[in-house]
């Protein structure tokens, strides 16, 4: 549940920003870095709003989903298993979702390019057991789906090595 807020900072960003076609300048991206924190703000009001302490993990994963595993990330520059282990599933979904979507500056990776990228910074930027059981889930997507597709009568066809693209009843996920 924590992953789903994320990125949740990133509503006190310019639009533009979060927009922008082109390379981000030195001072643009130190203000999108400045997302980490403000999520951590807005989910910590909300916490106190709700009288709940429930609200660690989405606290964590929040500042510090940007961190990397030999130290280089930000906003602190943690190192390995000073990151919360939330944090570090998350990373590693966050940066394979990133990848094989379209962005305004991008094409959307393939799910193989994205899973050979992530695997070329295991033990740099990522947890090498996050990527680990990254990899073993991404084996099994196409079980995963056909096994959706059979419960709700659609049908199925699975078109890359990992299994990457999907298409269920003509719609390609």
């Amino acid at each position: 549940m924590a992953a789903l807020t994320h990125d949740i900072g990133k509503l006190d960003l310019p639009a533009q920003l979060l927009n922008k076609a082109d390379a981000l300048t030195g001072e643009e991206r130190t203000i999108v870095e400045r997302h980490c924190i403000a999520g951590v703000k807005r989910l910590l009001a909300q916490a106190r709003a709700d009288g709940q302490d429930t609200a660690t993990a989405a606290i964590a994963v929040a500042l510090s989903h940007h961190e990397w595993w030999n130290g280089a990330g930000y906003p602190f520059g943690l190192v390995g298993t000073a990151i919360p282990r939330c944090a570090r599933v998350v990373a590693v979904a966050d940066v394979v979702d990133a990848l094989t979507s379209i962005r305004p500056y991008k094409a959307a990776w393939s799910l193989e390019a994205a899973l050979e990228e992530i695997s070329a910074k295991r033990g740099l930027q990522f947890d090498p057991d996050c990527v680990d059981a990254m990899l073993e889930v991404a084996v099994a997507l196409p079980h995963y789906w056909r096994s959706l597709a059979q419960t709700w009568g659609l049908q199925f066809t699975a078109e890359l090595g990992h299994g990457a693209t999907v298409i269920l009843n003509d719609v390609r996920c």
